[in-house]
């Protein structure tokens, strides 16, 4: 008698757990923040290292300079933190080479959250993963360890340029002293890296979620900022990620690393990561944790009444009147600060000495204007490359997210959209120029200069093209890779403002020089317009934005 076998059982379907693609594409999203981040981190402390000896050759000149640093310092308290030990190369590399570096660190964590929770949402990116499927504190987690390990790679960067800044000054310092002043870094970039991470969830847009991101990181920082201006204030800073970064000084003679403040941070971190991935558990996508009650709207088939709705490039300057609002009152505020310690400035210099050399070739005799002309506008030139740089990331955006295919649909010319986008950023720079411009007119006196209405107009106006060098760059890149505009643009924006500093350093050939759009721009207040400058410039914004019109009427949208 025969049986029948028994069927086989069916194998069971094991679907392949997937954290090594999901941490390769974390850290693909890092790498343009991460080089950027990474090369300032390096050279702001060799630069500063590099610079102290013949800033102070001597050690009665160190000590004039520790002094007049000291008093320079308790001016700025309420922006970094007060000077400690100046006169010796260590603590003038952590106040002048480190101290800001927490800002850029904690900037760089906030957007790095919000680009792995609502960016890669808007994309569709989280959808697919979590179809594949994959856990959603997968998602969160592998995003969480590219960003720590991209992380730990800008502070070993910068912790080398602690080390090449030393050497350079011919001074030392211990590996531990070293290594222990770079930890705080990591610390408030994982601290602010949680901030952006929980607000995510609790935001429904990227731009939401940055923006409530940002606040809240401006409301620590005030308080830190408030700590050190008032000491009964320095219990409850505890709660701020930059004053826990602040104490630790271990890089200082005589400074040393506050195990519980750096501790705290890494605390902190792990606390807000904890609480995101439990709202991203919980949440839907594309809605934030907390969902307001939906109300019956009112059907309107009419168009808008706003008169700025009907003409393209009112819009586009309506639809970002509150980043352009902030754009103007920060610079507005910057111009104020610095321009008010014009004078205190030129002194320091004056007091350290060999500012004689720098005046020779700077087209002005007065340290103090030499401060108003390059210290200044330089950093309102770096304010007008940072907002064409947004500028061309709102249009790589429009590209991106199926905008820009809408607007084409209308139908509207597409060599059209390009030229609205260089008009909307010639307004745009144009205005924060002008804001910053007024401000220093109106201050500039207090310090006992007189400087004309025509070299400040001339200084006003050469930002414009400089702004619209950054825009045609980018309208350039957009025409062939949309998602890597702005890490591109910022990594050329980096590299230009480091470059002339690093080449006197190094003493490279002076055409060099030439490939950084900050110094194309030159000094204008005093040594009147840099006409090769100002050509490479306009022949940059002609191909750059000619490129792109003619790239636009041929590619796919989106691709």
């Amino acid at each position: 008698m025969s049986t029948a076998a028994a069927p086989a059982a069916s194998p069971t379907l094991r679907l392949p757990r997937r954290p090594a693609p999901l941490l390769r594409h974390a850290l693909r999203t890092q790498r343009w923040w991460f080089a950027a981040v990474a090369i300032i981190g390096f050279v702001s402390p060799y630069s500063t290292g590099a610079t102290f000896l013949a800033a102070a050759p001597t050690a009665a000149a160190r000590a004039s300079f520790g002094h007049a640093t000291q008093t320079l310092g308790a001016a700025l308290t309420y922006l970094i933190p007060l000077p400690r030990r100046p006169e010796t190369v260590q603590g003038y590399i952590w106040w002048k080479g480190l101290a800001w570096l927490t800002l850029l660190f904690a900037a760089w964590g906030l957007g790095a959250a919000v680009s792995l929770v609502r960016a890669d949402e808007e994309r569709g990116v989280t959808e697919t993963w979590l179809a594949s499927p994959v856990a959603r504190v997968r998602v969160l987690m592998s995003g969480t360890w590219a960003f720590l390990l991209a992380t730990l790679g800008a502070a070993s960067l910068t912790a080398l340029g602690i080390g090449a800044g030393l050497e350079a000054a011919r001074a030392s310092a211990g590996t531990a002293a070293v290594v222990g002043q770079c930890l705080p870094l990591v610390g408030i970039a994982l601290a602010c890296f949680a901030v952006g991470l929980l607000v995510a969830q609790l935001a429904a847009t990227r731009h939401g979620a940055l923006g409530l991101g940002t606040a809240v990181l401006l409301v620590l920082y005030a308080l830190d900022a408030l700590a050190r201006v008032n000491p009964g204030l320095a219990g409850p800073a505890v709660i701020s990620p930059f004053h826990l970064a602040d104490i630790s000084t271990p890089l200082v003679p005589g400074g040393s690393l506050d195990g519980a403040a750096t501790g705290s941070l890494f605390a902190i971190a792990a606390i807000l990561i904890a609480l995101a991935a439990l709202g991203f558990a919980h949440r839907d996508l594309y809605a934030p944790l907390l969902r307001r009650r939906v109300r019956a709207a009112h059907l309107t088939v009419t168009p808008s009444g706003n008169p700025l709705y009907r003409r393209a490039i009112l819009s586009r300057l309506w639809q970002q009147r509150l980043g352009l609002m902030g754009w103007i009152g920060g610079t507005a505020i910057g111009a104020a600060l610095l321009v008010s310690l014009a004078r205190g400035v030129g002194d320091l210099l004056t007091s350290m000495g060999g500012i004689e050399r720098i005046l020779a070739t700077s087209g002005t005799a007065n340290p103090s204007l030499w401060v108003v002309s390059s210290v200044w506008f330089g950093v309102a030139a770096l304010v007008i490359a940072a907002c064409a740089v947004t500028q061309v990331t709102r249009w790589a955006s429009d590209d991106v997210e199926g905008r820009l295919e809408m607007e084409i649909a209308q139908p509207v010319a597409r060599w059209r959209v390009v030229l609205e986008r260089f008009v909307a950023l010639t307004l745009v720079s144009t205005l924060i120029a002008a804001v910053g411009s007024l401000v220093t007119a109106a201050i500039i006196p207090s310090q006992g200069l007189h400087v004309g209405i025509g070299p400040l107009v001339l200084a006003t106006a050469l930002l414009v093209p400089l702004a619209l060098s950054y825009g045609g760059l980018g309208a350039l890149v957009i025409t062939r890779a949309p998602r890597v505009a702005m890490g591109l643009l910022s990594l050329i924006a980096v590299l230009g403002f480091y470059l002339p500093i690093l080449a006197p350093l190094f003493r490279w050939p002076d055409w060099l020089q030439d490939l950084s759009l900050f110094h194309l721009y030159g000094t204008p207040l005093t040594t009147g317009v840099f006409w090769t400058g100002l050509w490479i410039m306009l022949g940059i914004i002609v191909i750059g934005f000619g490129g792109a019109m003619l790239a636009m009427s041929r590619r796919e949208i989106s691709r």
